[in-house]
């Protein structure tokens, strides 16, 4: 017969020895880390770092949250303003200033040579996340990645036609009329309907990289040397790479996004995906979708307007919320999220580039750098990341009011009739007005 008080006796001590359990589980710190997501791709990697993390941390437990990009920034502030923003967050570069003035970022200066090699960065990165303040240089965030356009294709549909793949060295570049005429090869009509494009998406918003990139390359200045002002929005440079861009769409060659059926608002990458373009220039990480498609997928330059090439680049920064209640947690998350540990399985599934100086290393590169994944001739293009300007929308202030200025004003000329000599000095002046806001 079983003894009824011993059992009686276990069965009061067992909550007894939870109890400590319980609470060592309650006095886990919760941090919320929120970013949007390029593709779902993007999501379940970070998943996986995260958890990383967590075993790496177990005093610390991570919500991880998304939003799409197109809100991510309106909804931070949103939450910051209610005091429920997530302690560490994406944060694009072209929001950095207006959220430092608002008081809003949590100043990383003293802990940054603790975690990070300044030296190491690329120029670009340098130059983005060393911010002048009061005459002092701070930092506020902390990047891991770059990313910058690419002419990504179908290997398939360039054989048919018979036309060269585009070049990756630069002493092979194609210039402007080179790439138009292999376009117009690569167009297909049929009883007057347009079945495939050469090309696609040179009109960006200004907030990502193709347009801003033509027009710099093409000589193009929209501002002064301190970002306080703008200048040259109405410049013949300017003039003459958007009618050259508009020129692709009226002349056959480029689609009208909205008007072609498929849904682009996250995205381009349907457009190749499915076969309707050739061609596609986009940021780099829309590799990780189009590698996982097992297209024959090729990359090369983008095509230059003038005698000179300026690539361009910039990536989402690893910020901390001002009002953070646990702010060494939340430092150690970003220096976790900007770690190679963590980075290294995201290059090596093409969604970003290394802004490591290092990781361009022979002995580096081989942790990363898959050719199952990047296209033939990929690491060739290299100074696309290590060697790019920094985008001039992510040095400015008021980049909500700017971008709706400058988006409204190009969208009447590109897809409507307006005239550049009357749109973009309206423009210019409207963007300085937005800049001088306080």
């Amino acid at each position: 017969m079983p003894n009824l008080r011993l059992i009686a006796a276990a069965c009061v001590m067992v909550p007894s020895l939870m109890a400590p359990l319980q609470a060592i589980s309650q006095d886990k710190i919760e941090l919320t880390f929120m970013s949007w997501e390029a593709s779902p791709l993007e999501s379940a990697s970070i998943r996986a770092g995260l958890k990383d993390f967590e075993q790496a941390n177990p005093d610390v437990r991570v919500k991880y949250v998304t939003s799409p990009f197109a809100q991510h920034h309106s909804k931070l502030r949103t939450m910051m303003a209610a005091g429920t923003a997530p302690d560490v967050f994406y944060l694009n570069p072209d929001y950095q200033r207006d959220f430092v003035a608002n008081g809003q970022l949590l100043d990383l200066t003293d802990a940054f040579p603790k975690y990070w090699d300044l030296k190491d960065f690329t120029p670009g990165s340098q130059k983005k996340i060393q911010l002048e303040v009061d005459g002092k240089k701070h930092i506020y965030g902390v990047d891991v990645c770059n990313v910058g356009p690419v002419l990504f294709y179908n290997k398939k549909l360039f054989d048919e036609a018979g036309v060269p793949y585009p070049p990756t060295k630069l002493a092979d570049q194609w210039s402007w009329d080179q790439f138009v005429g292999y376009m117009r090869k690569l167009t297909k009509v049929q009883n007057g309907k347009t079945l495939q494009y050469g090309t696609a998406n040179f009109e960006e918003g200004m907030n990502l990289y193709t347009t801003q990139e033509m027009l710099a390359s093409n000589g193009a200045t929209w501002f002064n040397a301190d970002f306080s002002k703008a200048e040259g929005m109405d410049s013949p440079q300017t003039k003459n790479t958007l009618e050259k861009i508009k020129a692709l769409r009226t002349d056959g060659l480029a689609p009208n996004p909205a008007s072609i059926g498929l849904d682009t608002t996250n995205s381009p990458t349907q457009l190749l995906l499915t076969g309707r373009v050739a061609t596609l220039f986009m940021g780099s990480y829309g590799l990780q979708e189009l590698a996982a498609s097992h297209m024959e997928l090729g990359a090369g330059l983008p095509p230059k307007m003038s005698g000179t090439f300026t690539p361009m680049s910039s990536c989402n920064m690893d910020a901390v919320w001002s009002g953070t209640k646990h702010p060494e947690e939340a430092i150690k998350l970003v220096t976790f999220l900007t770690s190679m540990k963590f980075a290294i399985p995201l290059y090596k599934a093409g969604l970003w580039m290394p802004n490591r100086l290092s990781m361009y290393q022979p002995d580096n590169l081989k942790s990363w750098y898959d050719p199952a994944v990047y296209p033939k001739g990929w690491i060739d293009m290299q100074s696309l990341w290590t060697h790019s300007d920094l985008r001039w929308f992510d040095q400015i202030r008021h980049t909500d009011e700017v971008y709706n200025i400058i988006s409204d004003s190009l969208q009447s000329y590109l897809y409507s009739d307006a005239k550049l000599d009357d749109v973009l000095p309206a423009m210019q002046s409207r963007v300085n007005e937005a800049m001088q806001q306080q």
